[in-house]
């Protein structure tokens, strides 16, 4: 049997290899087949990269409600192929006017849990469908209608419950706001008790709400009926807010964070979000050493990329905040010189402490959070990262509407020291102030390769989503992998020496004990031996999109070929 060539090798078997799903007419990554495939959809309907991420956030807000939805907000950044530019923006969401610094401090002055966690005070207000509209006016071509239709036809229709919401029904989280909130039974639960693998879920209350904003507008949310709904039900339990918060949503511009690797340029989310800056943080160190020729996996690599981690976390507890509060040292942490002394402290033989004395401290955090990524045959690109926080955000559903809202205060610095329940600890940098953004770690990244879009990458799961989308980009870049394998193979993540590095199933033991020499503390993953950490991303190569769904969730990646059809992780093809 002759050879034939495929990604630039010679198989001569055809039962040798797993393809990559690839096509030429554009790609979507997300943590859902669902959403991938209404993303795909909106792109083969003559939809550009702005239309199908609408619709693709639309539908993760419907069949992931515990990671995000209307109820919260995002991050995102746009490249724009005609003008040629990048577009950030923060919606993730802010204080209300009536938030002060000590709300979530008992008469005591020490940090009640269920005021952060679980109550109306803890609710931002919630920016994710003005930022949406906004996108969709500014650089869409399709109407909400258009949009919107894949995510109403799953609420009417049904969808099936996969892993991820089965299990995460089953929660404490889940326990709790269904005897503490109105509509959460009803909504998330089967009879009050945690869904099923393939049971058929829906959600028609959302459907009316999504389909009156398809007719009305997304004013119709901020300025209407909703709006008071979202105000009174929140304040009958603590909550802080007043409708001026809801007229007055509006995202804010923020200017990307942009650097180069090894000859690629990469751009990514500013502050609020901390994510891109240290990422490029960590890109900029580790350029300083030869990671390839290390080798993939080898202790030595591992090694220098988890100092790396730990020297980027130390800054990060005490360097960022929302710029419009507070003044941040940006153009030192992007600095290639402040990186070239920071990989000089790196001991290529002995693990070290580098986080200051109140920086972080171990614990587990959940990946409550949902990446994806888009890129469309006009040269376009979207990567968004969207929220309610905690799964199910702080659980008070808003009846008769079909959402449940974000618990996104409770990333601000409730006392100087004290740890969110994302284990992480902050100065007076990323105190409560009305109209402020908490600090996150998102990171939607798009890498470029002489001018042209190369990586949009991104990934879900608190602190962990810096170093994953980390991951990605030395995977493909430093190791030459595909999109695919760069997201399956087993990931890490280290940030402070104390709390140990993590390593997933699949790391060598002859790797892991020459780390332990080394000095590192290695930690045991969960009990499938996975990071709590959702990363995806879509490569592009020549004129031919290859995406990579995480392997970690339910996720799925997809492709539209030129011939108009749609193929999904699987290689499921769909008409």
């Amino acid at each position: 049997m002759p050879n034939r060539p495929y990604m630039g090798c010679e198989i001569p078997e055809i039962a040798m290899y797993t393809p990559y799903v690839s096509g030429k007419d554009g790609a979507v990554s997300s943590n859902s087949p669902y959403a991938s495939s209404a993303g795909l959809e909106i792109l083969s309907q003559g939809g550009n990269a702005v239309d199908a991420a609408v619709a693709v956030s639309l539908v993760l807000g419907v069949v992931e409600p515990y990671h995000s939805g209307i109820g919260g907000g995002c991050f995102h950044l746009f490249y724009h192929k005609e003008s040629d530019a990048f577009y950030a923006v923060d919606a993730r969401g802010v204080a209300p006017i009536n938030a002060y610094q000590d709300m979530f401090l008992d008469e005591n002055g020490d940090v009640d849990a269920g005021l952060t966690e679980f109550s109306g005070r803890s609710v931002a207000v919630p920016a994710l469908y003005r930022a949406m509209d906004n996108l969709l006016k500014k650089f869409g071509t399709m109407s909400w209608q258009q949009v919107s239709a894949p995510a109403i036809r799953l609420c009417r229709q049904g969808f099936k419950c996969g892993f991820q919401y089965a299990r995460i029904s089953n929660t404490a989280e889940a326990e709790h706001n269904r005897d503490s909130y109105e509509g959460f039974r009803e909504l998330y639960l089967h009879d009050g008790k945690p869904r099923t693998f393939g049971e058929l879920i829906y959600n028609p209350d959302l459907a009316e709400t999504m389909e009156s904003v398809a007719k009305n507008g997304a004013d119709w949310f901020y300025n209407g009926p909703v709006a008071d709904e979202i105000v009174q039900q929140v304040n009958r339990d603590q909550g802080l807010l007043v409708k001026e918060d809801l007229t007055g949503c509006r995202p804010k511009p923020r200017t990307p964070v942009r650097s180069s690797y090894r000859g690629y340029e990469v751009v990514s989310m500013p502050p609020p979000s901390s994510g891109g800056t240290h990422l490029i943080q960590m890109l900029n160190i580790l350029e300083n050493f030869d990671l390839g020729s290390m080798g993939f996996h080898s202790a030595e690599s591992i090694h220098i990329i988890a100092e790396a981690m730990k020297l980027m976390f130390a800054d990060r507890s005490v360097a960022m905040g929302d710029p419009d509060f507070v003044e941040i040292q940006q153009e030192k942490l992007l600095s290639k010189e402040y990186a070239h002394k920071l990989s000089a402290k790196i001991d290529p033989d002995r693990a070290q402490e580098f986080a200051p004395v109140e920086g972080i401290e171990a614990r587990e955090y959940a990946g409550c959070t949902s990446h994806f990524s888009v890129m469309d045959r006009f040269g376009n690109v979207l990567v968004q990262t969207q929220t309610i926080r905690n799964w199910w955000g702080c659980g008070i559903v808003i009846p008769g509407r079909g959402f449940v809202m974000n618990n996104t205060m409770a990333d601000f610095s409730p006392k100087v020291g004290v740890r969110t329940s994302q284990g992480l600890a902050y100065g007076m940098a990323n105190a409560i102030r009305p109209g402020k953004t908490p600090l996150s770690s998102m990171s939607p990244t798009i890498v470029l390769k002489d001018g042209v879009p190369f990586l949009a990458v991104g990934a879900a799961g608190g602190p962990r989503i810096i170093t994953s989308t980390l991951q990605l980009i030395l995977n493909v870049i430093d190791y030459g992998m595909m999109m695919d394998p760069a997201i399956r193979t087993p990931h890490m993540c280290c940030l402070t020496k104390e709390q140990g590095l993590e390593l997933e199933n699949g790391f060598s033991p002859d790797t892991i004990r020459l780390l332990e020499k080394k000095g590192h503390r290695i930690l045991e993953t969960t009990s499938f031996g996975n990071l709590l950490v959702l990363p995806n991303g879509i490569l592009r190569k020549d004129d031919t999109f290859f995406p990579g769904g995480t392997s970690r969730a339910d996720g799925g990646s997809g492709a539209l070929t030129e011939f108009g059809t749609i193929a999904l992780d699987g290689l499921c093809f769909q008409p």
